[in-house]
């Protein structure tokens, strides 16, 4: 009889050129699974922290902004939202609510479990540096996201806004190959109780890697 032992092994991974994935997991005959602590980091900064069991996100996890300030916990066994920092006016996002607003009115913002930074990691490589992209430098340019997130919590669309001047190309991506399907969940929006469709607007720079990061 042939007993076969699994191994563990630390593994590391570049999400982007500023973000680093630092993982265990026991390789075994047909895939990589992890297991035990992750850790992804922005230049040496944690901007997630939790545990993976048999290749699931388990516990309690903690995500940070790029500067290391705690902004979410989620609670993976339960599925429940433990904490949500304010977010202020230095935030990269913008919220806008498809519906008329009225005084009075109270609207809550669409949440992406994975924070406000490591969340929205998989949405920055949709982008690819266009080859004719004129070569006036990098600060010339203002590059936006746009999501639409439907009143079910889901990713309707997915525009990238790239303007050089008064010039703007407006790119796509064809998320449903490129994005798995958690990546297109959220917590919806409401008005007044009430779940709406909203826009969420992302201030972004192309880095000297040719790849776009948020403010």
């Amino acid at each position: 009889m042939n007993t076969c032992f699994s191994q563990q092994i630390t593994r590391k991974n570049k999400l982007t050129s500023s973000v680093l994935e630092r993982y265990q997991s026991f390789i075994g005959t047909n895939k990589e699974v992890r297991q035990g602590l992750y850790q992804a980091l922005y230049n040496k900064t944690p901007v997630a922290s939790g545990m993976y069991t048999d290749d699931k996100r388990t516990g309690m996890w903690h995500f940070y902004s790029k500067a290391g300030t705690l902004v979410e916990n989620y609670n993976y066994d339960t599925n429940t939202l433990t904490y949500e920092a304010v977010e202020d006016t230095t935030s990269a996002l913008r919220y806008f609510v498809d519906a008329p607003l009225n005084p009075g009115d109270r609207v809550t913002k669409p949440i992406k479990i994975g924070g406000r930074y490591f969340a929205y990691i998989p949405y920055l490589k949709l982008f690819k540096l266009p080859s004719d992209m004129p070569n006036t430098g990098r600060e010339g340019y203002t590059i936006t996201l746009e999501l639409l997130i439907s009143p079910l919590g889901r990713l309707a669309d997915f525009r990238i806004h790239v303007r050089l001047g008064k010039d703007e190309d407006i790119m796509h991506a064809n998320t449903d190959l490129l994005l798995k399907d958690e990546d297109k969940q959220f917590i919806p929006a409401t008005l007044n109780n009430q779940p709406v469709a909203c826009r969420i607007m992302i201030h972004c720079y192309l880095n000297p890697s040719d790849q776009i990061d948020m403010y």
